[in-house]
């Protein structure tokens, strides 16, 4: 019963097909012109669709972002202003470093883009000398609330700084300082802070609001050799504005055209200018070079002109049809998946080569015009469809993918390879037509084999060693699958030699505190609460400091002191001898030393209050900090918007010696609330999307190709035949991968999708060619199918595997994995397959 029910569907499907093929080969011969006016009709709305659509290169929106580590990643770039800075590293030697930085800073500040300056804030120093007032109103705040500022460990040199003979000391280099050529400008810094006791809170503020490792001792964001400063300037407007972002690289280039020391930059908006233009490049480059090589090979093999140079106008209108579609449902389309739109210039042309191929065989034998070209759309043509068909549903089953790499590739590969097998079906017949009425003398001679009757043979032959060989390089490649890594880092995806690229290299080789961060955030709206549970997380973070698994962290409790800290530094500060008298040590030392009282009066009563002093609000201590200078510390560890307060704690490691997951566990169980996120977390989650998306669309998709496999063949061997050099083809690629020392990633993963739906047809065509085929024709049959399919893949490696050479790590692997992955279908469709291909009596 059931095998009745499938031969019924078998044939009930093959009927529909060869009806609907049999129909284009009517219309396209009888009326070819209202073919090509409803063709171009068509081109009208998909045309206006690409128009209207805008094209994206930002790499962290190939990934979803509601929820987990990636989202707090985005959201950490926004709260800190990494999204919107540029980075500038200004390398000389130290003499030259800061006059070239003064420079520099007053020529970015001069840059326009469309009238209007072209950044908001340039920084390269601890605290603009433009605020000189506003610093010492906070140096004066906080040398009289040491509880909130001052380390515990630095209460005793606080309380030697109050000695007399300390007071005597202090106050001479006041007047020292005063009485010098700076002094005018340091009246108010000495009147809010005369015995310098800043010299023991600023370096504990300097380095909080400082994410790189330099010179503590500096007034600007020097390095420790002083021989590489930092600049940080945030541009006027966001980075999704492409164009400003392209005349604020102008200007940049501009103004560091003269400059005395080397100068490089990175940041959002120069990486966003860098790397449209690299991809556009590559794309560019990659789709007129493998057009070339597509032509080429064409032309070699069959010496046509006409047909060689309809190919570009069938690919040019499967791809302006599928942009277009997808621009209906998509707002926008990622630079990376437009790229992948290279792949039909691959699969369209092989409709071409099969159709053409089966065309010209069947007129080198004899048959006329009419009769090859319906034995080619009707007979050639049903395995085309159902390779179409096969290749296109991997990939649209991808659309529900909520990786949008992945959604946006399957759909516009889908729809490329469905538009190019019409493109072909409709634009070829007619050319064909007009071609044999035009040159009616045309003379077909038999097309070179390219020795492929001989590969038959011997494979044939000697399938005894044929097949065990097969089955032995499947098992050596799953074997070495088994060592093949997942490449997690998403800059090395990034163009490796761009200026961004390498500048972030230098950074974090040179100035980084260690080579890995993680981040977590505490949310909330009460202020005194989010701080209170951040002080808690930095008691986690010095126990695994003490444990020797942080390099170092940073937190703003390392900045304000938590209540408990403060009682314990007020404690101590009273237990010192002469802590009830420090106010008239210093006053009358001030006296003694000729200064008028008046103008320290806010620190003598500062003084005085310390006896009796409470622990100063958390919230307090915020505010004068952003209100000063010094606001950095507040605005790299505090960020209030519409949700309400997130505090942010930085954790600095090495490597494997912190244990990520331990510290995740014990971060939940103090606080459940808090969020983490590192660049090691972002990478497991996009992993985990990838291969969540990988599994239900493998599971889709194959599920439809099975079908269609089974609607094609009426026997299970005819889907072996498909299925075998596709499947094997890729464990040989990731085999590959793994022996030449090449990770997997999340874009070269795609190429798993892109090999299942494209090498399946290699087996199919020539299943479908062999098998209704007599014993002497076998041979025949196999060279024309397998001369179609190796052009096939040379052409799809011209086509996709030529972004092999780019310099852009994601194009790269991309390329590199379908050479592999082809290379290999090929290999095992032509050379091993007819092995498994049942004999047959004369």
């Amino acid at each position: 019963m059931a095998e009745h029910f499938f031969t019924r569907l078998t044939s009930f499907v093959h009927r529909g097909i060869r009806r609907h093929l049999e129909w284009i080969f009517r219309i396209t011969t009888r009326r070819p012109l209202l073919v090509f006016v409803i063709a171009a009709f068509l081109l009208l709305p998909a045309s206006l669709s690409i128009l209207s659509t805008r094209f994206e290169s930002d790499i962290f929106k190939l990934f979803p972002a509601e929820k987990g580590p990636l989202k707090l990643f985005l959201e950490t770039l926004e709260w800190t202003g990494g999204a919107r800075q540029a980075v500038f590293l200004l390398e000389g030697e130290p003499e030259q470093l800061i006059p070239e930085a003064d420079a520099f800073a007053a020529r970015l500040k001069e840059q326009t883009v469309d009238g209007k300056p072209a950044f908001a804030r340039i920084t390269y120093r601890v605290f603009d000398t433009a605020e000189a007032e506003a610093f010492a109103r906070f140096i004066g705040y906080a040398v009289i609330h040491p509880e909130l500022f001052l380390d515990r460990s630095q209460v005793d040199s606080f309380a030697r700084r109050l000695t007399p003979e300390a007071i005597e000391q202090a106050l001479l280099r006041t007047q020292t300082e005063l009485a010098s050529q700076m002094g005018m400008g340091l009246r108010d810094l000495a009147a809010a802070d005369p015995l310098s006791l800043r010299d023991l809170v600023l370096p504990r503020l300097k380095a909080a609001s400082q994410a790189l490792n330099l010179d503590p001792d500096s007034p600007y964001f020097l390095s420790r050799d002083g021989r590489v400063l930092i600049m940080i300037a945030e541009p006027a407007k966001p980075v999704n504005d492409m164009d400003f972002a392209r005349k604020l690289v102008a200007g940049i280039n501009h103004a560091r055209q003269d400059a005395q020391v080397a100068i490089s930059c990175t940041g959002a908006h120069l990486s966003a200018v860098i790397d449209e233009s690299v991809m556009k490049r590559n794309i560019i480059v990659c789709i007129i070079s493998s057009l070339f090589v597509v032509l080429g090979l064409f032309f070699l093999t069959y010496r046509r002109f006409l047909p060689t140079l309809l190919i570009p106008l069938i690919l040019l209108y499967g791809v302006t049809l599928a942009l277009g579609t997808a621009g209906v449902f998509l707002p926008s389309i990622h630079i990376i998946s437009f790229a992948f739109t290279a792949l039909i210039i691959g699969l369209g042309t092989d409709y071409s080569i099969h159709l053409y191929d089966r065309f010209y065989s069947e007129r080198s034998k004899g048959s006329d015009t009419a009769e090859a070209l319906r034995r080619a759309v009707t007979d050639t043509g049903h395995g085309l469809f159902t390779a179409a068909v096969t290749t296109a549903l991997p990939f649209l089953a991808l659309v529900i993918s909520d990786v949008r790499a992945l959604s946006e590739l399957g759909l516009l590969v889908g729809l490329g390879v469905l538009f190019s097998l019409y493109g072909t079906f409709l634009f070829l017949p007619p050319l064909l037509v007009f071609s044999e009425r035009r040159f009616p003398g045309t003379t077909y001679t038999p097309l070179p084999g390219f020795g492929l009757g001989r590969v038959w043979s011997f494979s044939r032959r000697h399938r005894r060693v044929m097949i065990p060989l097969s089955l032995l390089l499947v098992a050596g490649s799953l074997a070495a699958s088994a060592f093949l890594t997942f490449e997690g880092e998403l800059k090395n995806l990034q163009p490796r030699s761009s200026e961004a690229f390498l500048t972030q290299e230098k950074l974090e080789k040179h100035l980084s505190l260690s080579p890995k961060q993680l981040l977590v955030t505490v949310d909330g709206k009460n202020l005194e609460g989010v701080i209170g549970r951040g002080s808690r997380i930095a008691l986690l973070a010095e126990r695994y400091q003490e444990k020797g698994q942080l390099v170092s962290w940073s937190s703003l409790d390392r900045v304000v002191n938590s209540p408990e800290a403060q009682r314990e530094i007020l404690v101590e500060l009273r237990k010192r001898p002469g802590a009830a008298r420090w106010e008239q040590q210093v006053a009358g030392a001030l006296e003694r030393n000729g200064f008028a009282l008046e103008p320290f009066q806010d620190f003598l009563t500062g003084l005085a209050g310390l006896k009796n002093a409470e622990p100063t609000p958390a919230a307090e201590g915020v505010a004068e900090l952003s209100a000063s200078p010094l606001r950095g510390v507040v605005e790299r560890h505090l960020v209030q918007d519409e949700n309400g307060w997130h505090l942010l704690v930085y954790l600095y490691y090495s490597g494997k010696e912190f244990s990520q997951q331990d510290f995740l566990r014990d971060l939940a169980a103090l606080d459940p609330t808090a969020r983490a996120t590192s660049v090691d977390l972002v990478s497991n989650q996009l992993a985990q999307s990838v291969q969540h998306s990988f599994f239900w669309g493998f599971l889709l998709g194959g599920a439809l190709v099975l079908c269609l496999l089974l609607a094609h063949f009426e026997s299970l061997f005819g889907i072996f035949a498909s299925l075998f050099p596709v499947l094997s083809g890729v464990v040989a690629m990731t085999g590959l991968m793994a022996i030449t020392g090449m990770g997997l990633n999340f874009m070269n993963a795609m190429v798993l999708v892109t090999i299942l739906g494209m090498g399946s047809d290699y087996g199919l065509h020539i299943a479908h060619r062999v098998a209704g085929a007599q014993k002497e024709r076998e041979q025949g049959e196999y060279v024309q199918a397998g001369r179609a399919v190796l052009l096939s893949a040379l052409t799809t490696v011209a086509g996709f595997g030529s972004l092999a050479f780019t310099d852009y790590g994601a194009m790269s692997s991309i390329g590199w994995a379908t050479n592999y992955g082809i290379g290999a279908t090929a290999l095992f469709a032509l050379v091993f397959l007819p092995a498994f291909l049942p004999r047959r009596s004369a």
